[in-house]
């Protein structure tokens, strides 16, 4: 199935949380953001994607992040937030990634782990938390 927009699969999730992930960089891994296999950065979250939920962006399926407290075995994971590339990436625009977590609900402790992560990576947009 391919959902277009963001909006679009946040109100799909929002309304169908229990859709199957793939958890292709588990906390603890290393993932470059497509900025080259030597930029690799330990991520510290689960991180990974919805296969049967098709982003036009770059044809693959959607991609998650789970909350640090949380994993992909917790039911009932809701959009809580998302991190778009910067419009300098032209060649990323629209490939973002959803933040989830069990019921919409994270700790304070999410939010800072996420955002410091980010923020320290370029490329990127400020997080929008919902």
């Amino acid at each position: 199935m391919i959902v277009p927009t963001r909006d679009e699969l946040v109100d799909f999730i929002s309304e169908n949380p229990n859709q199957e992930i793939n958890l292709d960089s588990p906390k603890g891994s290393r993932k470059a953001f497509g900025r080259g296999e030597e930029n690799k950065v330990e991520l510290p979250f689960d991180y990974g994607e919805y296969p049967g939920i098709i982003n036009p962006a770059d044809n693959m399926g959607w991609d998650i992040i789970i909350v640090p407290s949380a994993s992909e075995t917790h039911p009932n994971l809701i959009p809580v937030g998302h991190v778009a590339y910067s419009k300098d990436r032209t060649d990323k625009v629209g490939n973002d990634k959803i933040i989830i977590a069990p019921d919409g609900e994270y700790h304070p402790e999410d939010l800072e782990i996420i955002s410091d992560f980010f923020h320290d990576l370029a490329g990127f947009e400020p997080i929008r938390w919902y």
